[in-house]
C-alpha cells in the first residue's frame, strides 16, 4: 500500500474537469490531509479572439473583456467542481482548496508544489485534443522536476 501524504494537488486545465483523480487523492491522503485544486485558465480562446479579430493588444477591449468572461466561466465550473469534492473530502477528514492561475501549466504546476509544500501530484489524462495539455512534453517537464511524488491517473 503507498505511503499517505499530508499534501495533494491535482491540476486541470480550462472546462475540462477531471473525473478520476480526486478519488486517489482521497485515498492517499491522511485525515486532517488538504488537497488543492489548481485550475490553470485556458488562455487558448483568447489567443483564437485576438487572431480572428486582429486585436493583438493586451489594452484591447474586446480582448480584456472576453478574457475577463472567459476567466469566470471556467473558475464557476471549478468552483462546482470543488464544492462536490469538499462534501466527499470532509467524509474522510480532509480540506479542499480551490487556486485559480493563469500562465504555463507545467510551470503553474511546480510553483504551487513548492508554494504550499505539496507531496503528491495527480494528474489526470484528458482524451480530448484540445485538453492535452497535460500529456507528452508537460508530464515529463513536471516528472523530472517536482521534488514530490507524480501520479498520472488514466482513464
Amino acid at each position: 500500500m503507498a505511503e499517505k501524504v499530508k499534501r495533494a494537488l491535482i491540476p486541470y486545465f480550462g472546462e475540462k474537469l477531471p473525473k478520476k483523480a480526486h478519488k486517489r487523492a482521497l485515498d492517499r491522503l491522511k485525515k486532517g490531509g488538504k488537497l488543492f485544486l489548481l485550475h490553470i485558465v485556458d488562455e487558448a480562446p483568447t489567443r483564437s479572439l485576438r487572431y480572428r479579430t486582429g486585436q493583438m493588444g493586451e489594452e484591447s477591449e474586446i480582448v480584456k473583456t472576453f478574457r475577463e468572461n472567459l476567466k469566470k466561466a471556467q473558475e464557476k465550473s471549478a468552483e462546482k467542481y470543488a464544492d462536490r469534492i469538499k462534501k466527499k473530502a470532509a467524509k474522510q477528514g480532509v480540506s479542499i482548496e480551490p487556486i485559480y492561475v493563469t500562465g504555463n501549466p507545467a510551470e503553474e504546476v511546480l510553483k504551487a508544489i513548492d508554494e504550499h509544500s505539496i507531496e503528491l501530484v495527480l494528474i489526470e489524462r484528458l482524451r480530448e485534443k484540445i485538453s492535452e495539455v497535460f500529456l507528452g512534453d508537460e508530464i515529463d517537464h513536471i516528472c523530472k522536476n517536482a521534488p514530490c511524488e507524480v501520479i498520472t491517473v488514466g482513464d
